[in-house]
């Protein structure tokens, strides 16, 4: 099984794919900013206890590099990571 880190894990497509890829039995690290919402997705998991949480924020790039340093002290070698944090814009697109 392989290691994954998912950014964005907390809703949308990042959640969609921790419950996948949990579900298929891999390690997965799930990152985004409300600890409480990537909580609710972990507990949501069919293998909970391969569910790992590391909440941050990625906007704040003075600390990525930190966080990325901490990661892999925390988990050892990553073998994927997904970047799907970020913002959607919920509008028709003439707007």
């Amino acid at each position: 099984m392989k290691v994954f880190w998912i950014t964005g894990a907390s809703s949308g497509i990042g959640e969609a794919l921790t419950y996948e890829l949990n579900r298929q039995g891999h390690f997965i690290i799930l990152s985004a900013r409300r600890e409480s919402e990537l909580l609710r997705v972990k507990n949501n998991c069919s293998f909970p206890h391969k569910a790992h949480l590391f909440p941050f924020d990625l906007e704040n790039l003075e600390e990525l590099k930190a966080k990325t340093e901490q990661v892999q002290r925390a988990f050892g070698e990553i073998d994927v990571v997904i970047l799907n944090g970020g913002l959607s814009q919920r509008s028709l697109a003439v707007e």
